[in-house]
């Protein structure tokens, strides 16, 4: 199960969200327009966009994770030694723990929208792709 559902799980949703960054680097879909996108996922009540080459990176960002996860995994070959795709996974953890924890304290003077979807499902979802991720990463050092 850890080498293949907990790394498929993890690599599917990061692949996701990876997308979904980019199609917001273009446009707000699913939101009607920029102010309701802004509200629920940048925390602007202004209406503003983040800037499209951010949403890009991260997108970037998210499928190199994604990648990485895959190739510590053996289903994809590795690029590089061991250790380094191992200090790549933590960094996953440490990102995705960063976020998670730190999306809370990111609330202050944030949209109400997006109060509300990062205490329900952002933050909680970073923490989860953490656990998957820690997973991943032990599970290859162990073998």
């Amino acid at each position: 199960m850890i080498r293949s559902v907990v790394p498929g799980i993890l690599v599917l949703v990061l692949v996701v969200i990876g997308l979904l960054h980019f199609v917001w680097a273009v446009t707000p879909w699913p939101w009607r327009d920029q102010v309701s996108f802004s509200k629920a996922i940048y925390g602007s009540d202004s209406g503003d966009m983040p800037p499209p080459l951010l949403s890009a990176l991260v997108g970037v960002a998210l499928l190199g994770g994604a990648t990485l996860t895959l190739m510590v995994n053996d289903t994809l070959p590795g690029i590089g030694p061991d250790w380094l795709q191992h200090t790549g996974m933590f960094g996953l953890v440490l990102v995705m723990l960063g976020r998670g924890v730190g999306g809370y304290f990111m609330n202050s003077g944030r949209a109400a929208e997006f109060r509300r979807w990062n205490s329900i499902l952002y933050s909680p979802l970073c923490l989860g792709l953490c656990l998957l991720a820690t997973t991943v990463a032990v599970a290859a050092i162990a073998r």
